[in-house]
């Protein structure tokens, strides 16, 4: 099996790209010490941003016709990370751990690669059961799995228990003896994002397979998510990428890894009317 490897997506806009180059950075603080441990694929349209990272950093090139093709007949956009994770298994034997680019490595990602096998998955982190309709889309969706079930290709028609729990898909730790359950949460996918055209349905699936079908754990003390602080963290890390515009691979992850920016949580209350219609 070759080098444990880090998979990322960074398309279209130039603050994701942006990002997706901070989270390389800061995962090769680890890996450049590590030297053939570990390796990093970026699928991107931009493949420029990703030569001043190291030598074990990869592109995979991305273009309008494969992102197309990618979102499926339901045009749905979360679903090429999965089309991405199989056409990376399909490329790489090699132990995958896919984040989406608005995270960054807070420890060793030895820690997820060394427990990641045949019978171990991982995700970010377990959000809740379903059942427990902790806010409006745990409600909405929950609401949907219990009048629903869903065809897959097998024959089967899976109906999803309100007792799953619902994961969050910026992490996907995975061997690649299991990239045919990729195929089933695609499958899950398109089925459910069919009916329901809610943001989640890819989370949804995936976190149903993998916890059904393997013992599934967090990653979240290895990656910090911040995708609901992307705006704010935004300026620190144009900021790191100016002033670290001569250093080296090494000087560049040191910097990345030592800024670690957090976010500022935001309390929104929604409107009386929304709150009683959800």
């Amino acid at each position: 099996m070759s080098a444990d490897t880090l998979v990322l997506q960074a398309y279209g806009d130039p603050a994701v790209v942006r990002s997706a180059r901070f989270c390389v950075a800061t995962f090769q603080h680890f890996a450049l010490r590590a030297p053939g441990r570990y390796r990093v694929v970026v699928y991107t349209d931009a493949p420029g941003a990703f030569s001043d990272l190291g030598a074990n950093v990869a592109v995979e090139p991305l273009d309008t016709p494969t992102l197309r093709r990618w979102r499926g007949a339901v045009d749905f956009v979360h679903r090429v990370k999965l089309e991405l994770l199989l056409d990376f298994f399909a490329k790489y034997a090699a132990k995958a751990l896919y984040v989406d680019s608005d995270t960054y490595f807070l420890a060793d990602p030895a820690r997820v690669f060394d427990r990641t096998d045949p019978r171990t998955a991982f995700m970010h982190e377990c959000e809740g059961r379903l059942i427990e309709r902790k806010n409006g889309i745990f409600r909405k969706t929950h609401r949907f799995v219990r009048t629903n079930d869903f065809p897959l290709s097998t024959g089967e028609r899976v109906r999803i228990p309100e007792t799953t729990e619902m994961w969050n898909a910026g992490v996907i730790g995975l061997h690649p003896d299991n990239r045919p359950l990729l195929r089933t949460a695609l499958e899950l996918t398109d089925a459910m994002y069919a009916r329901y055209r809610k943001h989640v349905m890819e989370q949804l699936a995936v976190s149903y397979v993998l916890q059904t079908r393997l013992a599934l754990l967090p990653a979240d003390d290895v990656v910090y998510h911040y995708w609901q602080f992307r705006a704010q963290l935004d300026d620190a890390v144009a900021d790191l990428f100016r002033a670290q515009a001569d250093a080296s691979p090494v000087e560049l992850a040191d910097a990345a890894y030592a800024l670690r920016p957090r976010g500022t949580p935001v309390v929104r209350r929604r409107p009386w009317y929304a709150r009683l219609f959800d």
